[in-house]
C-alpha cells in the first residue's frame, strides 16, 4: 500500500470536520483549518504535500469565496483541487464556486462512497494536469510559450526526416544590441519586446504547410520552413517592418541568418550554428538584415575557434608582444612619445595581425585581459626607460569598450601606475569615438574621473562615427586622433584636404592638439605641416617596433 496523500479540510465547524475526518482517515492524512487565514498559512508551508482541499460552504461567507479564488488563481496553488461542500438548496453558491475555480461539489448529508470517489477522481485529474504541466514547462519557453531550444531541435529533426523531398530553410533571427534595450528601458520592456517577437514568429504557421519554430535563448528565435524563396522573403520583410515600427522610442535592427539545408544528415545543432554564422554577417551593416550561409563561413569559424582555444595560453606564455609606434612633433621635428600596439607571435602561425584577433577578443570579453597585459607591459617599459635615464615621453595605450564599462577602470589603471611608481601623466589613454557614442553619459563620467587622477585622455578614430561633432561637444578629451581616411591619397583630393583643414582649425579653437595617424608619404607630411597640424604618426616616420628598438630611439634622442 502506498503512502497516504494529505487532505486539508477547511471548515469553521468542528463537528463537520470530525465527520469528514472519521470518514476519510483510513485513506488520507487529515489536516484541518477552521478559517481561511490558517488554511493559506498551511498551504504556504505544505504546498507540495497537500493533494486536495475540502472547503465547507454550507453557510458561505465572503472570506470563503476569497479563499477559493486565491487558491485557483495562485500559480503555486492552482493545481491543488478544491472540493466544495454545500447544501442541496444552495444552487447560487454552487454556481459561484465553479466560477471561482472549484473542481467539484459534494452535498450534505455526505455519502461516504460518493465523497471518496469524487476525491479520487479530482486528485487523479490534478496529478495528470501536474504531469502535463511539468512536460509543458520542460518543452516550452516560459515567456513566449514557444518551443524551447531542446524541443525545437527535436521537432526540427522529425520534420526534416518526415519530408525527405522538401528543401528547408533554417532561419536564425535576433536583434542587434538587444542588451541595450534592457539597459536603457528596463527588463520589463525587454520582456515585452521578446513576447512581441514570439507572436510574430508564430505567424509562420499561416504561411507554410508545415514548419517548426522556437525561442533558443534571450532574443534569439529560429524557424525551419520549406524554402519557397518568395514566401520566405516576404515573411522576413514583414517581420522586419514589424520590429522597426514596434516602438518609436528606439531603433530596432534585426538580423536574419539563413541556412538552406543542403545536407540533411548533419545535426540540428550544426544547422543552427550555420544559420547563426550567417546572421553575424548582418551585424553593424546598415539596412542589411539578411545573409545566407556559405561554406567559407565554416572555415572562418574554425579559424576563429582556434584563436579562442589558444588565447589564454598565449597570454600566460607572453606570446603577445607589445610594439611601440613613435609619434612625431612637426613643430619640434622630433619624436615625442608613442602608441603601444599588440602583436601575437603564435608558435605555429607566426605573427598574427591585430585585425584578426582583436575583434574576436572584443566579442568574447578576453580583450579586457589583453588590455591589462598591454597596459602593464607599457608601464614596465616606461619604468625601465626612466631608470636608464632616457627621459621617455608619454606613451598611449588603448582602452576597449569592454573595459570602459568596468566600474573599477579608474582604480585599476591608477593602481598600475602606482605599482611601477609612474606619474599618471606619462600613461596616456586612447578611447575610440564609437565607444563614446554607445553610452555618452557613462563615458563623460569616466573621462572626467581619469583626468582628475592626472591621466591624459585621447579620442581615437575621430571622424569615423556618425556624430563626431556632437560627441566632441559633450566629452572633455585632451587630444584628438584623426582617422587617416581624411588624408589625401595619390592625386590631390581637394575635399579630404578641406575636411582635414576644418578639423584642425576647429580643434585649435577648442585648444585641442591633433594627432593625425596613418601618414605614409612626404606629400602628406608636407600638407599637414602647411595646415599647422601639431603631431603625426605613421609609416613615413616609423613603423611599430619592439621595445628594444624603441629604447634605441630614446637613447639617440638623449644623445642628440
Amino acid at each position: 500500500m502506498g503512502l497516504k496523500k494529505n487532505l486539508l479540510i477547511v471548515d469553521k465547524n468542528d463537528g463537520n470536520r470530525k465527520i469528514l475526518r472519521e470518514m476519510l482517515y483510513n485513506t488520507y492524512n487529515i489536516l484541518e483549518a477552521d478559517n481561511s487565514g490558517d488554511a493559506i498559512n498551511m498551504l504556504d508551508n505544505e504546498t507540495e504535500k497537500i493533494a486536495c482541499i475540502i472547503l465547507d460552504l454550507v453557510t458561505p461567507e465572503e472570506n470563503d469565496f476569497n479563499f477559493l479564488e486565491t487558491v485557483s488563481e495562485s500559480k503555486r496553488f492552482s493545481n491543488i483541487p478544491v472540493l466544495v461542500a454545500t447544501l442541496d438548496n444552495e444552487s447560487e453558491s454552487e454556481k459561484r464556486c465553479f466560477e471561482l475555480g472549484a473542481w467539484d461539489v459534494i452535498h450534505k448529508p455526505f455519502n461516504p462512497e460518493i465523497v471518496k470517489l469524487r476525491l479520487k477522481n479530482i486528485i487523479g485529474r490534478s496529478e495528470i494536469n501536474a504531469l502535463e504541466r511539468i512536460k509543458y514547462v520542460a518543452e516550452h519557453d516560459q515567456l513566449t510559450g514557444l518551443y524551447n531550444r531542446n524541443k525545437f531541435f527535436e521537432c526540427t529533426r522529425k520534420l526534416i526526416d518526415e519530408h525527405e523531398d522538401t528543401l528547408f530553410a533554417f532561419i536564425h533571427c535576433d536583434i542587434d544590441r538587444f542588451r541595450l534595450v534592457n539597459s536603457y528601458f528596463g527588463e520589463e520592456e525587454g520582456d515585452k519586446l521578446i513576447k512581441f517577437m514570439g507572436r510574430n514568429v508564430k505567424q509562420v504557421e499561416k504561411r507554410f504547410p508545415f514548419c517548426t519554430y522556437g525561442r533558443i535563448e534571450s532574443d534569439v528565435f529560429c524557424v525551419v520552413v520549406p524554402y519557397f524563396e518568395d514566401v520566405v522573403e516576404k515573411a522576413i520583410k514583414d517581420f522586419t517592418e514589424a520590429l522597426i515600427n514596434y516602438n518609436p522610442s528606439y531603433y530596432i535592427e534585426p538580423s536574419f541568418g539563413i541556412y538552406i539545408i543542403d545536407t540533411r544528415n548533419i545535426s540540428v545543432e550544426t544547422m543552427y550554428s550555420r544559420s547563426a554564422m550567417a546572421a553575424k554577417k548582418c551585424k553593424d551593416k546598415y539596412m542589411t538584415y539578411t545573409a545566407f550561409y556559405d561554406n567559407g563561413m565554416a572555415e572562418e569559424l574554425f579559424n576563429k575557434q582556434e584563436l579562442i582555444n589558444d588565447m589564454q595560453e598565449a597570454l600566460d606564455n607572453e606570446q603577445f608582444v607589445v610594439y611601440f609606434q613613435p609619434k612625431y612633433s612637426l613643430k619640434k621635428k622630433a619624436f615625442c612619445g608613442a602608441e603601444a600596439l599588440v602583436r601575437w607571435n603564435h608558435p605555429r602561425k607566426g605573427f598574427i595581425s591585430p585585425g584578426e584577433f582583436i575583434p574576436i577578443f572584443e566579442q568574447n570579453g578576453f580583450i579586457a585581459q589583453l588590455d591589462y597585459y598591454v597596459w602593464e607591459h607599457t608601464c614596465i617599459l616606461l619604468r625601465k626607460c626612466i631608470d636608464l635615464g632616457l627621459n621617455p615621453d608619454p606613451v598611449s595605450v588603448n582602452i576597449s569598450r569592454v573595459n570602459m564599462y568596468n566600474t573599477r577602470l579608474v582604480e585599476i589603471i591608477s593602481l598600475l601606475t602606482k605599482k611601477y611608481n609612474l606619474p599618471n601623466s606619462i600613461l596616456n589613454l586612447e578611447l575610440t569615438e564609437s565607444a563614446y557614442m554607445d553610452n555618452p553619459d557613462t563615458m563623460i563620467k569616466i573621462v572626467m574621473a581619469l583626468q582628475k587622477k592626472g591621466f591624459v585622455v585621447m579620442m581615437d578614430d575621430f571622424g569615423s562615427g556618425y556624430s563626431s561633432l556632437n560627441t566632441l561637444k559633450d566629452i572633455p578629451v585632451d587630444y584628438l586622433k584623426v582617422d587617416m581616411k581624411f588624408l589625401p591619397t595619390g592625386k590631390s583630393n581637394g575635399r579630404s584636404e578641406k575636411i582635414l583643414v576644418s578639423v584642425v582649425k576647429m580643434a585649435k579653437l577648442l585648444d585641442l592638439p591633433v594627432i593625425v595617424e596613418g601618414v605614409e608619404t612626404e606629400e602628406q607630411k608636407d600638407f599637414l605641416e602647411s595646415i599647422s597640424c601639431e603631431y603625426v604618426q605613421g609609416y613615413y616616420f616609423a613603423r611599430p617596433m619592439p621595445p628594444m628598438d624603441y629604447e634605441e630611439i630614446l637613447r639617440e634622442s638623449v644623445m642628440a
